[in-house]
């Protein structure tokens, strides 16, 4: 094999390598009942960030990514299933440190929602509220769903 070869042939190995190892995008549903979410991210500076959800909510199995900091965007908005639990995850990575948040809730069929994020030095904290109104924004139960080993505790709704 010549020099060439040898490298197309390793760049290719790293990149499968790396490939297995990301999340899945998000793909919002296209029939059923749905809700809108606003995501309005405001991740401390030089942190890398992640909105993931889960194609089971109870179990916290099949990740999928709906926002990431290679999109560098602060606001976005997707369409989620409703009527049923929904759990998402934030998190937030800056060297060693970070902050994760994985909660459970129950959307209602043609509602809009907001979720914020906002993290200062040492916390990072989100808001989960119902803004169908946009007069009066309602805050939404959640669900704690992280135990601090990054499991998902058994779902007791």
């Amino acid at each position: 094999m010549n020099k060439n070869t040898l490298t197309s042939l390793s760049v290719l190995a790293i990149t499968l390598i790396l490939g297995a190892c990301t999340t899945p995008p998000y793909v919002e549903p296209q029939s059923g009942n749905t809700a809108e979410m606003v995501v309005r991210i405001q991740p401390a500076r030089g942190t890398l960030f992640y909105l993931n959800t889960y194609d089971n909510a109870e179990s916290c199995s099949g990740e999928k990514t709906i926002v990431s900091d290679t999109n560098r965007i602060s606001v976005s908005k997707f369409k989620f299933a409703t009527e049923k639990l929904t759990t998402l995850q934030y998190m937030e990575m800056l060297g060693g440190a970070n902050c994760l948040m994985k909660f459970s809730f129950f959307g209602k069929a043609n509602h809009v929602y907001v979720l914020d994020s906002q993290t200062t030095p040492g916390k990072c904290s989100i808001k989960l509220r119902d803004a169908t109104d946009m007069k009066t924004l309602v805050p939404v139960p959640t669900i704690d769903r992280y135990n601090g080993d990054n499991v998902c505790p058994n779902f007791k709704g």
